[in-house]
């Protein structure tokens, strides 16, 4: 067996399209966000250390270029990973509206999509887009238990994710001090994505 491995890319944020780099060549990459101190360790000599005057909390994005090409996927998925800057970002828009009466608080991202890669894509361009904001983002996702989950599965979505919300407050797996973006596809027959906010066990869908 052959095996193909392409040489990382570092970059200090996700490859985005522009003057010299196309909407497609953005695509074909899959890219994570880790702490300069990871960084250094995966990668010696690769990674520059970060000075005593630069931001202690400095991220480095590592991006490696997927091996399954454009047109391979499902259509919807496709779909979705086509237009999703533009999602993310209308997302993160979506927010600035709420954030004066939310105070300093931490966000937090949780995705509900069939694909787990393509979740994964998802979750790390929306919280990309908040981070552009200058918002504190954590990659920490708030957990519940089985039993609620069997619950929470057998209700419609339109009343499953509010009830999540006030679980993950009243057993104490979100925070006050933190605020969730959940990224939902509510019809695996459509390729749009919804978003809602909880917070101190309150839910609302975003526009």
């Amino acid at each position: 067996m052959i095996s193909v491995a392409f040489l990382p890319l570092l970059f200090p944020a996700a490859p985005a399209p522009g003057l010299a780099r196309s909407r497609a060549w953005a695509r074909q990459y899959d890219c994570e966000r880790i702490s300069d101190e990871v960084a250094l360790q995966r990668y010696p000599g690769r990674v520059r250390p970060s000075s005593p005057e630069e931001d202690p909390d400095r991220t480095v994005v590592i991006c490696h270029q997927r091996l399954l090409s454009e047109g391979l996927r499902e259509p919807r998925d496709e779909a979705v990973l086509r237009d999703l800057r533009d999602t993310a970002d209308a997302i993160a828009v979506a927010t600035e509206g709420l954030r004066p009466g939310l105070g300093e608080v931490t966000w937090l991202v949780d995705v509900h999509y069939p694909d787990g890669e393509v979740a994964d894509k998802i979750g790390f361009a929306t919280k990309n887009a908040l981070m552009k904001r200058s918002l504190s983002v954590s990659d920490r996702v708030p957990l519940l238990t089985a039993s609620d989950l069997g619950v929470l599965t057998r209700m419609p979505p339109e009343q499953a994710y509010p009830k999540a919300c006030r679980r993950y407050h009243d057993t104490g797996s979100l925070g006050d001090d933190e605020v969730l973006v959940a990224v939902v596809q509510l019809d695996v027959r459509q390729t749009t994505l919804l978003a809602g906010i909880c917070h101190q066990g309150r839910w609302g869908w975003l526009p």
